[in-house]
């Protein structure tokens, strides 16, 4: 099995997207290296023959000035003295008289040719193999009594020069290649080994294990952005997952007793019942119960829908001012009926984007609370304020309060506290007030006023509103 696994895993790097890019890349750069190859090899020989012709016709010309103004001798003795100062040097001579004799020159006699020529010099019958003269580039000038002037410079400077071209870009080419290579292997195995992280926590997750996150590097890369994201999405799935649990958990808690007193009444109404009469009383209890039922499911499956968000397609410009006060005026009366004092404290221009409908609820329910767990004669107080940042509504009473450690606890489904136990209701007001100020981008917390209590919804202003 070990020995199996290597070449699987350099297959994976070889067909892997993050090896193919730098060798793509690498074979692009090397296309135009070569382009680049060929412009500077063809442009800089041009030029060094370009400055060998020029040299070589500027020595001839100046050779043939000495020429006309002392003739053939003159021209001799001149050409001596330069070869004897460049006993080594790279340029070559060649002066033949109109006859054809050399009278003086370290090339051997020739056949005039005027203008740039490349040749090589016939050897001497006493040089060896090894004394072989080197290739010349020269420039011949037919003088004007019929002589013959040649000047060479040694040509294998311009192949050394081309041949160190070739390897400085065979070397550079060769080593790009080499790096691109390595480089995209290891880039492979990089990428491979954050795919196979990937990978191994998505299989755990599938095996049920929905606390698995996938490592971040803290490089901050797209591949950690990338990670990041997901993690979010998975701890987000995994809030989501351990709601439904603690839903079902509680349904099945806290809608025995319902279903109990229902299935109750049924048995007494069959057991007891003689008249009519009991019978229409069994029978109205029993609906009552499940007209309880409903309703409880009414409000978990709107906390279903506003948690999903399936309303923000319907979202609108809603006057947030107008609609609070209106509520607490609807309120007034049933505020009255229960000896309590409702007070409205309302600024005007607070306008938000949502749902006109849920917004109305969430205000109901937190109104709905504070009258209906607080004794006769508190005062509850309903309030719209503007602040620097946007807006906070609240809706407060001088009451008994909650105790602290429960303030979090209350906006669970189904949570009571023991004293609202005896009272109607299915714990699920409060739940529904944090999924809709969820969704409207609210914020929502509770405040101890020492007495009493104080729900307190806070929200930026609206962008699209602010110009307003």
């Amino acid at each position: 099995m070990s020995s199996a696994r290597p070449p699987r895993t350099l297959t994976r790097i070889l067909r892997s997207a993050s090896f193919r890019l730098p060798l793509i890349y690498a074979v692009l750069f090397m296309i135009s290296a070569g382009a680049l190859f060929a412009t500077v090899y063809y442009t800089a020989t041009a030029a060094m023959q370009n400055d060998m012709a020029a040299v070589l016709r500027t020595e001839a010309l100046q050779l043939t000035e000495i020429h006309r103004r002392n003739g053939l001798a003159g021209l001799a003795e001149q050409i001596t003295r330069r070869m004897n100062f460049r006993t080594r040097g790279p340029i070559f001579y060649l002066l033949q008289a109109p006859n054809g004799r050399v009278v003086v020159g370290n090339l051997p006699g020739m056949p005039p040719v005027n203008g740039v020529i490349d040749f090589v010099p016939q050897p001497d019958a006493a040089e060896t193999e090894a004394e072989q003269r080197p290739k010349l580039t020269g420039y011949g000038l037919t003088l004007s009594d019929g002589a013959f002037l040649l000047v060479a410079q040694d040509a294998n400077r311009l192949s050394d020069m081309q041949s160190a071209i070739v390897r400085a870009f065979a070397w550079a080419g060769g080593l790009t290649l080499l790096l691109a290579i390595a480089g995209g292997a290891w880039l492979g195995s990089t990428f491979l080994r954050r795919i196979d992280a990937i990978t191994r926590t998505s299989r755990a997750i599938m095996e049920g294990d929905l606390s698995a996150r996938i490592p971040v590097r803290g490089t901050h890369d797209e591949i950690d952005q990338l990670v990041t994201s997901l993690n979010d999405m998975l701890a987000r799935i995994q809030q989501l997952m351990d709601g439904l649990r603690q839903v079902s958990s509680d349904i099945a808690h806290d809608l025995r007793t319902p279903l109990g007193r229902l299935r109750q009444h049924l048995e007494d109404a069959r057991e007891r019942a003689r008249t009519t009469a009991d019978y229409d009383q069994a029978t109205d209890a029993a609906i009552e119960e499940a007209d309880a039922l409903l309703e409880t499911f009414s409000a978990l499956l709107r906390i279903a829908q506003v948690e999903a968000g399936a309303q923000k397609s319907a979202f609108a410009s809603v006057d947030f001012s107008a609609l609070v006060r209106s509520i607490g005026e609807a309120y007034q009366p049933a505020a009255e009926d229960s000896r309590h004092k409702l007070v409205i404290q309302v600024d005007d221009g607070v306008s938000l984007t949502g749902d006109r409908q849920l917004l109305a609820q969430m205000i109901s329910n937190l109104v709905e609370n504070a009258l209906h767990h607080t004794p006769g004669g508190t005062t509850v107080s309903l309030g719209l304020r503007k602040n620097g940042a946007g807006f906070e509504a609240e809706v407060a009473d001088d009451g008994p309060g909650i105790p602290a450690d429960e303030h979090d606890k209350v906006f669970d489904r189904f949570y009571r506290l023991d004293r609202s136990r005896s009272t109607a209701g299915s714990g699920l007001g409060l739940a529904l007030v944090k999924a809709i100020a969820g969704l409207h981008g609210l914020s929502v917390k509770l405040e101890d006023r020492k007495p009493g209590l104080a729900v307190i919804l806070s929200g930026a202003k609206d962008p699209s509103l602010r110009s307003g």
